[in-house]
């Protein structure tokens, strides 16, 4: 890079090229939020480009210079990410000053730098750094590599060879910043909600078709905002900023609060998934309450990663009386790894299987083994989604007599909830 003259290419050039390419591609197609973990694999391949010892990104803060990421060959690690000094004491900003050279030959001779603290404690020899400039025009910090031995060969190509890099970093960078404040902002917006009490609970009874009595109540989330947006929209959001488990907690307590309304010996059904169940928060409030009158609902879109730690976790609160489900049996591959995995007491047969089950001999056979399989082990059985009168005296006839759905109940608010539930 800092010879003038042609040279024939080495297999360290070819390999170190193909690199950067690889980088740049990489960088194309990366999705917002993980483009900084590209940058080690950059500053390696910047500093054995420019045949340096130590490479880093620095970012400049109230007067700091922090280290932000760094390489070295190993025989020099001389900084770590994370740590930080005064930012009038470095190159980096003698650099952006232009009161020193973006590159040096040999730092123990330069008249610029000579005397500075970091010349003598880290024996810098070569050094070469360019600012980090945003759209904005502000400086954000330094690209940087130095070595502990003089090198006489290093030139303006190398800089502009910096300079693009330093470009691409700060491209990178200003995409993560704006990617970050996209998450801020919708988590100050789910906060804002939850505040305003725009979060509430409403109840889906689940009736016994047998006796016609309301045996349980689902609890369902909807959001009163405007603009509308459905509740799976708020959750998918929540997860995807890291606050899923903060929705989910509001939307217990919301659900489990329609217990001290509800007659003797009927049960609460709560959605929660296996995540936020780890969540100590989340054990904590359901100890203190009726676990003999709560069922919690884990629904099958939900990925288990670590069944061992989720059933210690539900161990103790089944052993008080809450009773688990697997929600929306049949709307995906892993219901039956749930059902296996956590040995659920009530399975919620998912409405695709439910609609129009009278003319569907597929769905019907399915239902019949999930029946047989129910009784074989005691487990209970609940149709979601019942629409007809058809869909409903089917499913009495292959066993399943537990449903929900709007041919009975839609969900409802408390006050409408009593009515239903009020002694006729």
């Amino acid at each position: 890079m800092a010879d003038t003259e042609p040279t024939a290419s080495t297999p360290d050039d070819e390999q170190n090229e193909n690199s950067l390419a690889d980088f740049f591609f990489q960088v194309i197609d990366i999705a917002p939020g993980t483009a900084r973990t590209l940058l080690p694999d950059l500053l390696d391949t910047i500093r054995l480009n420019l045949g340096m010892e130590v490479g880093f990104l620095s970012r400049f803060d109230n007067g700091r210079r922090i280290f932000e990421c760094v390489s070295d060959d190993g025989e020099h690690s001389m900084i770590r990410v994370g740590d930080s000094d005064p930012l009038e004491d470095s190159y980096c900003h003698g650099v952006v000053q232009g009161h020193i050279p973006n590159f040096i030959h040999n730092a123990q001779e330069h008249e610029a730098v000579k005397d500075f603290a970091a010349t003598r404690e880290l024996g810098v020899g070569a050094h070469i750094s360019v600012p980090i400039q945003m759209q904005e025009g502000d400086i954000y910090g330094t690209l940087c590599c130095f070595s502990t031995q003089p090198n006489e060969s290093l030139d303006e190509r190398d800089v502009s060879f910096m300079s693009v890099i330093a470009d691409l970093v700060g491209a990178i960078l200003q995409r993560e910043i704006a990617h970050l404040n996209t998450i801020e902002d919708k988590r100050q917006g789910l906060d804002d909600m939850i505040q305003s009490g725009a979060m509430q609970s409403v109840w889906q009874p689940i009736v016994n078709t047998e006796t016609g009595q309301v045996i349980s109540v689902e609890a369902l989330t909807r959001f009163n905002t405007r603009p509308y947006r459905p509740p799976n929209e708020w959750f998918d959001e929540a997860a995807e900023v890291g606050c899923h488990t903060t929705l989910e907690r509001n939307a217990l307590i919301k659900g489990l609060a329609i217990l001290a309304h509800l007659p003797a010996g009927t049960f609460v059904s709560c959605n929660l998934s296996g995540q936020a169940l780890l969540d100590l928060e989340i054990q904590d409030f359901l100890q203190d309450r009726k676990l003999d009158r709560i069922v919690l609902e884990i629904t099958e879109h939900d990925i288990i990663a670590d069944y061992e730690s989720l059933l210690e976790t539900l161990t103790p609160l089944r052993k008080a009386g809450m009773m688990l489900a697997i929600d929306d049996f049949g709307a995906g591959y892993a219901s039956f790894r749930h059902i296996v995995g956590l040995d659920p007491d009530i399975v919620k047969i998912d409405m695709s299987l439910v609609r129009e089950i009278d003319s569907n001999a597929t769905a019907q056979s399915i239902v019949r083994a999930l029946c047989a399989f129910a009784e074989e082990n005691q487990r209970h059985l609940v149709a979601e989604g019942v629409e007809t009168e058809q869909e409903m005296q089917t499913l009495r006839s292959l066993g399943v007599t537990r449903v929900q759905g709007y041919l009975l109940h839609k969900p409802m608010g408390r006050d409408d909830l009593m009515q239903v539930l009020r002694p006729h």
